[in-house]
């Protein structure tokens, strides 16, 4: 009986084939370096993102809701809401000093820098800035005045060059159609 050589995957010895071809070199280990920068890149875009978000978002309180939720708020900065005092505005070596108030509540204010034109007892204001750390003291750096509907009407002309980028011209009446046109 004459036997003849075997091939295949049964058989044994150098002849024997099988499916050992080389895997595409590092295929396996190449994944996690780039799955370990994708992470890498999304934390870093989701810190910048909230970061910026938090930067940017002041929160809005009226005088009496600042005035109840002072502990709460502490030295963190945010917007306060109310109406000037009358007979409070005091002018300061830095700026001015003042007594907002909401639904009953008041809220003293230093205010640094220069408050707008427009800033008077009575009238609404908007400030931007904190409480002073352990004071009911509110420390301003932004006065943001509301034209009343009496100013938009009177001014008219002026509310409309300030929409288009334009100034009114000096001398003129703010609410004449002179003050409109360059």
């Amino acid at each position: 009986m004459e036997l003849t050589p075997r091939t295949g995957p049964d058989a044994g010895g150098p002849d024997q084939t099988t499916d050992t071809a080389p895997s595409a070199p590092g295929r396996g280990r190449s994944r996690w370096p780039a799955l370990a920068l994708l992470v890498v890149v999304v934390l870093v875009g989701g810190w910048v993102l909230l970061n910026a978000l938090g930067g940017a978002t002041t929160f809005f309180r009226n005088a009496d809701e600042a005035v109840a939720q002072r502990d709460a708020l502490g030295t963190s900065r945010f917007r306060l809401q109310g109406t000037v005092e009358q007979d409070s505005i005091v002018q300061t070596a830095d700026g001015v000093s003042f007594v907002v108030t909401y639904n009953g509540a008041e809220v003293p204010v230093v205010h640094q820098g220069d408050p707008p034109q427009m800033f008077k007892e009575n009238e609404a204001v908007v400030l931007e800035g904190a409480f002073a750390d352990g004071s009911d003291t509110y420390r301003s750096d932004l006065i943001i005045v509301k034209h009343s509907n009496v100013y938009e009407a009177e001014n008219q002309g002026r509310l409309k060059e300030a929409e288009e980028g334009g100034q009114v011209p000096p001398g003129t009446s703010e609410g004449s159609p002179e003050a409109s046109t360059p």
